[in-house]
C-alpha cells in the first residue's frame, strides 16, 4: 500500500478507540506512515529525541501523527521539546526498539505501544506462550461480535497449506475473575497432534497483527473430541475426498 495520509491515519485510530477490532488496520497503515518524533539531529545519522514522562513515572517515548497533534504536547507541557523529525515509523519502532512508546498522548485518541508489542509487530510474530487453565475455572464462551477483517481468510489460507488441520473455530471468551473480567478471542484449531509444533511459527505471524486490538487464545483439540468452541461453526473446514481420515 502507499504512504497514508493524516487524515486517513487519525480516522483509523479513532475507530480502533472505538472498535479494538478495527486496531490491525490501524496498525498496519501506521507502520508504513510517516510520524512526527520530537528532537534533533547533531552530525550524520545521529539523533536525540525528546521523550516524557509516563503515568508511573518513567520516560515514555512520544510520537505523532501530525504536527498539529505535537501541538497539543506542547500546550499540556510548556517548555517541552519543539523541533522535531519526520521519520518512517518503521525506522523510528527500529531505533527505539526496548521502549514504551505513546502515539500523539496529549489528544482525544491515543495508543501506548509497549516494547514486546512493537517487537512482535516488527518481527511479524505474535508470541504464543502456553497457559495451563486451572480445573474450577468459569469460562463463558460464544461467537465473537466483530471479527477483525481479513482474520479468518488468513488463518484459512494458512490451515490450507497443512494437511493436518481438519477444522478451525473462533470464538469470544470472557472469564470472570474476582476483581475483573478477562476477555478475550478464542481460536480453537482441530486435527492431528503435531499441529501444535507445525504450526507454531506461521500462526505466530498470522496473528502478529490481528492480537494487538485483544488477546487471542489459541487451543488444539483432536478430531472428534469435545472443545470449548464445539456449539459454534467452524469457520474453516477442510474439504476431504470419498475416504475421510475420520
Amino acid at each position: 500500500m502507499g504512504n497514508p495520509g493524516v487524515p486517513e491515519i487519525e480516522a483509523l485510530l479513532a475507530e480502533a478507540a472505538r472498535d479494538p477490532a478495527a486496531a490491525p488496520a490501524f496498525v498496519t497503515a501506521l507502520l508504513e506512515s510517516t510520524v512526527i518524533v520530537p528532537g534533533t539531529t547533531s552530525g550524520e545519522n545521529t539523533a536525540t529525541l525528546a521523550d516524557l514522562l509516563g503515568p508511573a513515572g518513567t520516560s515514555v517515548q512520544p510520537f505523532y501523527t501530525s504536527e498539529e497533534r505535537l501541538r497539543e504536547t506542547l500546550r499540556a507541557v510548556p517548555g517541552f521539546e519543539r523541533a522535531f523529525l519526520a521519520l518512517p515509523c518503521r525506522v523510528l519502532w527500529q531505533m527505539t526498539r526496548g521502549a514504551t512508546l505513546v502515539l500523539n498522548p496529549h489528544s482525544s485518541h491515543g495508543k501506548e505501544f509497549l516494547p514486546g508489542e512493537i517487537g512482535q509487530l516488527l518481527d511479524g510474530a505474535a508470541t504464543l506462550t502456553p497457559r495451563v487453565v486451572q480445573a474450577e475455572t468459569r469460562v463463558l464462551v460464544g461467537e465473537p461480535a466483530r471479527i477483525p477483517p481479513g482474520m479468518t481468510e488468513a488463518l484459512a489460507a494458512l490451515f490450507a497449506r497443512h494437511p493436518a488441520v481438519d477444522e478451525a473455530v473462533l470464538g469470544w471468551k470472557v472469564t470472570p475473575q474476582e476483581d475483573s473480567v478477562d476477555e478475550s478471542y478464542l481460536l480453537v484449531i482441530v486435527g492431528e497432534a503435531s499441529i501444535r509444533d507445525t504450526l507454531g511459527p506461521e500462526l505466530g505471524q498470522a496473528l502478529a497483527t490481528y492480537s494487538i486490538g485483544s488477546p487471542i487464545d489459541v487451543m488444539y483439540a483432536a478430531p472428534r473430541a469435545a472443545h470449548l468452541l464445539g456449539e459454534v461453526r467452524p469457520f474453516y473446514r477442510r474439504k476431504r475426498g470419498l475416504f475421510r481420515r475420520h
